[in-house]
């Protein structure tokens, strides 16, 4: 499928969707509380699930591993009944809007893989309803948010972003860079030329020791065999 822009969607807060459909791997569902659909099979949580029977009051949208590229529009917060969310292994850059925050009945959220950059929003620490969070593989930086749907994520929910921070209690005795280790690194790496440097030094200073030491010993051994002559 060719390189798709998901441009900037206004919707009004009124309106009302209810819709369900399927286009390559496109999937959406969203639609009123009186009846059940057919089965469909989507990427839940980061496991490829098959839902037998979707309750039409289950909205959910998965957009995952297309080649869907630009900015995730602020506007996707305002489809506020929102259950499931997955925009995962695609191509979208920039922020992550802090209008996610406003799905206040999300229940799982996976972004990963993508080129996302800067800070995770603080106020999606807030969202009391979400299981299951999925930020790793991007580009994102700065702390972790303290809410506590965050903090009980999986380490694997955020790594290979190698300029997070504060994932201390969540990863425990797994290495996870710090501001301070990334300050670090460059003098580790400095001290293994001089270390080379200096052995150098020492076989250069070795060697001729040794062969002078030869020499000596044998002039001194000739002469010795003259006296005893």
């Amino acid at each position: 499928m060719s390189s798709v822009w998901l441009g900037e969607t206004i919707l009004s807060k009124d309106e009302k969707v209810d819709y369900y459909f399927r286009f390559n791997t496109f999937s959406a569902y969203m639609g009123d509380l009186n009846s059940y659909e057919d089965s469909m099979d989507m990427i839940y949580k980061g496991v490829e699930t098959e839902f037998s029977r979707i309750y039409l009051g289950y909205k959910a949208i998965d957009f995952s591993g297309n080649k869907l590229e630009g900015w995730i529009p602020k506007s996707i917060g305002l489809l506020k009944e929102l259950r499931f969310l997955n925009l995962s292994s695609n191509a979208f850059i920039g922020n992550i809007p802090s209008s996610l925050a406003n799905i206040t009945n999300l229940e799982a959220l996976d972004l990963s893989r993508n080129k996302l950059s800067g800070h995770i929003p603080r106020d999606l620490g807030n969202l009391s309803f979400v299981s299951y969070f999925d930020f790793s593989h991007n580009l994102l930086e700065g702390p972790v948010p303290r809410g506590t749907q965050l903090q009980r994520q999986h380490c694997s929910s955020f790594e290979d972003n190698l300029r997070l921070i504060g994932l201390e209690e969540i990863c425990g005795n797994i290495y996870v860079p710090d501001a301070s280790s990334l300050h670090q690194q460059p003098e580790d790496l400095s001290s293994e030329p001089e270390q080379v440097v200096n052995w150098i030094a020492a076989a250069i200073a070795y060697v001729p020791g040794v062969f002078c030491g030869l020499v000596i010993g044998h002039i001194f051994i000739s002469h010795k065999h003259e006296w005893f002559v």
